[in-house]
């Protein structure tokens, strides 16, 4: 009796395993260009931010994370059957409206992104809406990896900085160490913190975030759950932050002021991330101590062995060619116009420094800015000059003026309160008053700030294409208008600050104060083009 056995027959794997295999087909490849002509030189700067700035550091894992639900759910998303629809078109339209404004308006936030808008309305033209609600949490996460525009990122950064130095204060207090603070500076007996933009937890903030919605993605199911722990994020990572400028100042009065700097600074605050990522951890077992998960909801591994079914290709679909000829003229018209516009103009102007060091009986002298203000500010002109009078009852003037010939690439003005708290000043009144000279009137903002008893009176306003703005909400949509309308994206900040005299009211400072201002603003047209 003979011994049969029987070989399983090979069965090759199906072609095209992923969603993107229509990419890679002539149509596909027509798609992936134009993506690349409308937005390679946007997220290239993109990434170069996550490379440079350490606020945004954690970019790099939004769009690898992003991709790895896409290939975990491949399967999925394959057995889902194209239902094309034109309902992508307005949405492709709206987002190069979005790219044409964030880009000839220099608003990096809206053209970055538009891209993932594209995306979206190219999913539903020619997949439909089955699949981009299939992919709709890879999408929606995506918008992560954006930085917030400077204007509302300051409305987080500085609240954040003042809050953690409060309560850092109070718990130092509580350790029975002496300190005074003032705005974001905390004075110790034997140093000086300063709660800096690192400082204020908004880069814990945003990475931690980052990280709670991943983990709740990877070990929950239960979606109020994966809700609870990313909203735990805010306060888990501004408290840990807050201990980290306590352990500084513990560490600089307890044992050595130089080990509250350099390595050891940089390592507590790796060392609280990590506390904070623990804290997270903790907070989930809690959770599910008290709110016990049933066999259904917890975390399944997916069934990757069974195979799709066989692939459909969108670009032949019912009316696919008339659906790929649109999309494609819109955004070739769209790269088209980008192009032809992506010269900016740079009017003939004076540098800041030729500004005259003499007016009248008032003599200028020119004070260095650190580097980290420097890299603050980005890259740009500024001016920073001390004016005193030959007068000895006059006040000295402090004058600072930043000027960006261009604010296309992410470097923008924003108002100098930001500087104010990290000086240690605190403002006590603000308003908006108006200068008359004999060319007209313009507003611009007054502040009183004290700093101990000192008190000091500052005026600053925002300057640009002969027009003058108090308001930075303002500037920002004139600089996008004057952009598309001039090609010009330039901008300066003026601002001029004095102390104030014991008594003095805030008109006779001002009075006093401009007594330099009138003679040196129509000087401004020299340096900062009309």
């Amino acid at each position: 009796m003979g011994i049969s056995v029987e070989i399983p027959e090979f069965v090759a794997p199906p072609k095209d395993r992923t969603p993107l295999a229509p990419l890679l087909r002539p149509g596909g490849w027509i798609f992936v260009l134009l993506l690349v002509w409308l937005y390679h030189s946007i997220l290239y700067r993109l990434a170069v931010q996550w490379w440079k700035d350490p606020n945004f550091s954690h970019g790099f894992f939004v769009p690898a994370f992003a991709l790895f639900v896409l290939w975990q759910d491949r399967y999925r998303i394959r057995s889902i059957k194209p239902a094309p629809s034109w309902w992508g078109l307005p949405i492709i339209l709206f987002s190069l409206v979005m790219l044409a404004l964030g880009d000839l308006g220099v608003e990096l936030f809206t053209a970055r992104s538009s891209f993932l808008f594209l995306l979206a309305g190219l999913i539903i033209l020619f997949r439909g809406w089955p699949l981009f609600r299939a992919v709709l949490f890879p999408w929606a996460f995506s918008f992560l990896m954006i930085p917030l525009p400077a204007i509302i990122m300051q409305r987080f950064t500085f609240p954040l900085q003042l809050f953690a130095s409060k309560l850092a204060t109070q718990c130092l207090r509580l350790a029975s160490i002496p300190v005074l603070r003032e705005g974001n500076l905390i004075e110790l007996p034997h140093i000086t913190l300063e709660v800096a933009v690192a400082c204020s937890g908004i880069r814990s903030l945003v990475s931690l975030l980052t990280l709670a919605i991943i983990y709740g993605y990877l070990m929950e199911n239960r979606n109020r759950v994966r809700v609870a722990l990313a909203v735990s994020a805010v306060p888990i990572a501004v408290l840990a932050n807050v201990f980290r400028i306590f352990a500084t100042g513990v560490l600089a009065e307890r044992w050595d002021p130089d080990k509250a700097m350099g390595f050891f600074h940089e390592f507590q605050g790796w060392l609280i991330f990590v506390v904070a990522l623990i804290l997270l951890f903790a907070l989930h077992r809690l959770i599910d101590l008290i709110w016990k998960p049933s066999p259904a909801g917890k975390p399944t591994p997916r069934d990757t062995e069974t195979s799709p079914p066989p692939p459909q290709n969108p670009l032949r679909a019912p009316n696919s060619r008339a659906r790929f000829a649109v999309a494609a003229l819109f955004m070739l018209a769209a790269a088209t116009l980008l192009q032809a516009r992506s010269q900016e103009v740079l009017p003939p102007r004076q540098p800041l420094s030729s500004l005259p060091m003499q007016i009248d009986s008032w003599t200028g002298t020119d004070e260095p800015i650190p580097q980290d203000t420097l890299e603050i500010l980005g890259n740009g002109e500024f001016l920073q000059r001390v004016y005193v009078s030959a007068n000895t009852q006059e006040q000295s003037v402090d004058l600072f003026i930043a000027y960006y010939p261009t604010q296309k690439f992410g470097d923008t003005l924003h108002s100098p309160l930001n500087c104010l708290y990290g000086a240690g000043y605190t403002p006590i009144r603000r308003e908006l008053v108006q200068l008359s000279f004999p060319q007209g009137a313009f507003p611009v903002n007054r502040l009183v700030i004290v700093k101990g008893v000192e008190r000091s009176l500052v005026l600053y306003w925002f300057q640009a294409h002969g027009r003058v703005l108090a308001s930075e909400y303002s500037a920002k949509y004139y600089l996008i208008a004057d952009s598309i309308r001039l090609h010009r994206s330039d901008g300066a900040l003026v601002r001029l600050m004095t102390p104030m005299l014991p008594g003095e009211s805030p008109d006779d400072a001002q009075v006093r104060m401009m007594k330099l201002g009138s003679q040196f603003l129509p000087l401004l047209d020299n340096s900062i083009p009309r």
